[in-house]
């Protein structure tokens, strides 16, 4: 090979940006193949948690698993991947009650269509931000502010307080295009747009209109920065469909799950159509997360949010301060230990939970 073809092919090299988005791993097999191929695999979090509540009513101790999962995914064609996903889980995705959750999900991908973009059909991860978006089993934290489960996971401003309770990604079915556009100089822009039946982590669907999620993320060397937008609707108690609009903003700097150290940035606010003509609910937040590996095999975590559920009203706003640490030990088991301190302007909020987790994933290539 000569010189100058060596060296054309290592500019082309460094013009493919390495990184690959969230939507990409989630809708696309890496390695698609003409054959049918099959990976099954389970993922456990056995978790234990402490709540210690300002009502000595509200203090509990208890044992359980926040997410029991196991799928199957791989190729249809090299044209069509799919994934399943069960889900046995102490989250509200199904029964916000009582909080036990049975889930069954199965999607579609035809790659490249056009050769443009890819199409995921059925029950998907709905991207918004990244906190809620991030894979669960490396996520660095083992709980989810109150800003992201409630202007991500729920239809409505003012859903039931999860207690930072809620752990599973969102689910929702309907049709979803993708793709990550390469940029060069280890840069991309990775888009989504997507139509699915509302409303929230209820997946109820009693009305005509469907939610719209769509974003954009830009990727560059050690910087992320994306934007979120869900138009939506809500009905309740059979009354009329009232608007929900979402924006959520992200910047981070450095790959938690790679890089030394990183830090983490979303801003989410949300806006509810009130029955009856009254004014529209606006509710806004931020949340803010350190990250720093101490050794190879342990990991420091910081986050701080504030989430003000009525911006109409003062003395209003939610404060939390989470500090956690992770441990990762052989096969990708990873140990969390976290603690998290909940506090409200009207000081009639005070909480302090502490958590222990464990993730134990297993996965083989079956064909």
């Amino acid at each position: 090979m000569s010189l100058f073809h060596q060296a054309a092919q290592a500019e082309a090299e460094a013009k493919v940006d390495s990184y690959k988005a969230w939507p990409m791993l989630y809708g696309r097999e890496s390695a698609p193949s003409d054959d049918v191929t099959m990976t099954m695999g389970v993922e456990m979090q056995p978790t234990f948690t402490l709540t210690d509540s300002k009502s000595a009513a509200s203090d509990k101790s208890e044992f359980s698993f926040q997410r029991l999962r196991w799928y199957m995914k791989g190729s249809i064609t090299k044209d069509v991947d799919y994934l399943v996903v069960t889900e046995w889980a102490r989250n509200g995705v199904t029964s916000a009650a009582n909080g036990s959750a049975r889930v069954f999900r199965a999607s579609a991908t035809f790659r490249d269509v056009f050769d443009m973009t890819n199409i995921q059909v059925g029950s998907m991860i709905v991207p918004f931000g990244h906190a809620f978006y991030v894979p669960a089993g490396i996520a660095p934290w083992v709980n989810y502010t109150r800003m992201t489960s409630q202007l991500y996971g729920c239809g409505s401003i003012g859903c039931t307080a999860d207690g930072g309770e809620i752990v599973t990604n969102i689910f929702k079915t309907g049709v979803m295009a993708f793709n990550q556009i390469n940029l060069g100089n280890d840069s991309s822009l990775t888009y989504t747009a997507g139509v699915y039946n509302s409303t929230g982590v209820k997946q109820q669907d009693e009305g005509d209109q469907k939610d719209f999620n769509g974003s954009l993320e830009f990727h560059k060397g050690s910087i992320w920065a994306h934007y979120g937008l869900r138009l939506g609707s809500a009905q309740i108690n059979a009354g009329p469909e009232l608007d929900r609009e979402r924006h959520a903003f992200v910047l981070r700097y450095n790959d938690f799950a790679k890089d030394k150290w990183w830090a983490w940035g979303e801003v989410m606010t949300g806006k509810d159509e009130a029955p009856g003509g009254a004014a529209d609910l606006k509710a806004k937040g931020y949340e803010l997360s350190l990250g720093y590996k101490l050794t190879p095999k342990w990991e420091a975590v910081a986050r701080y949010s504030e989430y003000d559920p009525n911006t109409s009203l003062s003395n209003n706003t939610f404060q939390e301060t989470s500090l956690g640490l992770t441990q990762r030990l052989d096969r990708g088991i990873r140990l969390q230990y976290q603690a998290d301190r909940i506090r409200n302007d009207s000081n009639t909020i005070e909480d302090n939970i502490f958590t222990v987790r464990v993730t134990v994933p297993f996965a083989k290539k079956i064909m």
